[in-house]
């Protein structure tokens, strides 16, 4: 964890492998919330104090995934700029789709502008003794200690652990997917594929994802590929087979925590017996 905590590594990892599962296999990032949830049913850790831990190990990925994201985007920048004026080439010959995406654009805009409104003036029409008025201001509070738990901590030497550490297992799990790509013999470049998952790894911050991640993994991945013209069938071949290895990783290492953690709880009950 990267606030101060009393947990051990070992009693760390089973959580964090449980906590990898269910991010990989719930829907719409709720899998987020089973770092909380275990960190105070096993180690009684404080929501507020997981909570913010899990913030800031997500701003520590983000930094490593966007410095990646530049360096592979300065190697590859006149070819986007030239793909991408082929692409807006192509849709000044078929004006209507450039409309229908600022239709959509434009509607979705109002449509939340009239929603934030509405919920603005049915706040001020609640009274302070309304139950969702209870609920939002112990939203408030929740919010406001995660807030002094995120201040809490130092840009000092543990943090520049942290980011290190995130650098090295996103380069190790950058560099295993490349090394099983590179063994199918696709038409995929080292740098297209780096593009690819980059993009797709940043994409998967928004929470849109269905269960196991089906169709909506693959697709950023998949259109980020087919967009540097790497051959379709390539792009989704390579797409499934890295699915389907995260799934099993994913797998084996919710398994280890749940026998981790099952070991564990055994081991306290026969040391109160006895």
């Amino acid at each position: 964890m990267i606030l101060s905590t009393n947990i051990r590594l070992k009693r760390i990892f089973p959580i964090v492998s449980l906590y990898m599962f269910f991010s990989n296999v719930l829907p719409m990032r709720i899998g987020e919330l089973s770092y909380v949830y275990l960190l105070k049913k096993e180690e009684n850790t404080a929501g507020t104090k997981s909570f913010a831990s899990l913030i800031i190990g997500a701003l520590a990925d983000i930094l490593v995934l966007i410095f990646a994201m530049l360096l592979v985007g300065c190697y590859l920048i006149n070819y986007l700029i030239d793909r991408t004026r082929t692409i807006l080439t192509y849709v000044k010959f078929y004006p209507n789709y450039e409309y229908k995406l600022i239709y959509i654009i434009v509607i979705l805009t109002i449509s939340f502008t009239i929603f934030i409104i509405l919920l603005f003036i049915k706040r001020r029409k609640l009274t302070n003794q309304s139950p969702l008025s209870k609920g939002i201001l112990k939203l408030k509070i929740k919010i406001s200690q995660v807030i002094n738990e995120i201040r809490s901590v130092k840009l000092d030497k543990r943090f520049s652990i942290i980011v290190l550490l995130s650098f090295l297992i996103i380069l190790f799990r950058f560099l295993t997917q490349w090394y099983i790509v590179d063994c199918l013999d696709l038409a995929i470049g080292i740098w297209e594929f780096s593009f690819a998952i980059l993009f797709s790894v940043l994409f998967s911050l928004i929470p849109i994802h269905g269960p196991a991640g089906i169709g909506t993994v693959e697709a950023p991945y998949v259109l980020s590929l087919v967009y540097l013209e790497v051959p379709k069938n390539d792009a989704i071949t390579s797409a499934f087979i890295l699915h389907i290895l995260v799934m099993l990783f994913s797998v084996i290492l919710g398994v280890y925590g749940i026998f981790n953690l099952k070991i564990f709880k055994k081991q306290n009950l026969s040391n109160v017996q006895n």
